[in-house]
């Protein structure tokens, strides 16, 4: 393809921004494990703004520890999609929490908006997942609020209402 032809498709300019990680190279210091934006889960946060300058898409991986659950939350600005890759996930879905559950090699779709969480019953085993949130930047573009047992919205700690 003749390079006039290549740029109408293509952003040449963007691809010093292309980014390939192997595992375990220790190239992002950045890449570090959350656990205090979902309790209780270990979240490495791989492609976002803060790590790559991604625009567009949050991409990271998820461990629950056997016998551990998150809060059941809401997403106000983004889509979230799962991929179980080992163990069996429970899903809890929308107000009335039904119980869904997810072996590995499911795929989860949750649309902004929709209540959701996240359980793993085993006692031995981990759950290891990799979730992505699309149209934002980073998780707190992706505005998370948690809904307590009784169904009232609260933010997480630190999070500030004021954008």
């Amino acid at each position: 393809m003749c390079e006039a032809k290549m740029a109408e498709y293509v952003k040449l300019d963007e691809l010093s921004r292309l980014l390939v990680v192997p595992p375990k190279t220790g190239h992002f210091t950045d890449v570090v494990t959350d656990t205090a934006y979902e309790k209780g889960l270990a979240i490495n946060f791989g492609i976002n703004e803060q790590v790559c300058g991604s625009k567009r898409i949050v991409m990271g991986r998820t461990v629950i520890p056997p016998h551990t659950a998150n809060e059941r939350h809401v997403h106000l600005s983004a889509e979230a999609a799962m991929y179980v890759i080992t163990g069996t996930m429970i899903l809890f879905l929308g107000p009335e929490a039904k119980i869904v559950k997810c072996p590995a090699g499911t795929f989860v779709f949750a649309p902004e908006g929709v209540i959701h969480g996240v359980a793993n019953t085993s006692r031995t085993e981990e759950v290891v997942l990799v979730f992505a949130y699309g149209g934002v930047p980073s998780k707190e573009a992706a505005r998370i609020v948690f809904i307590d047992d009784s169904g009232n919205a609260y933010p997480p700690a630190g999070w500030d209402r004021e954008e």
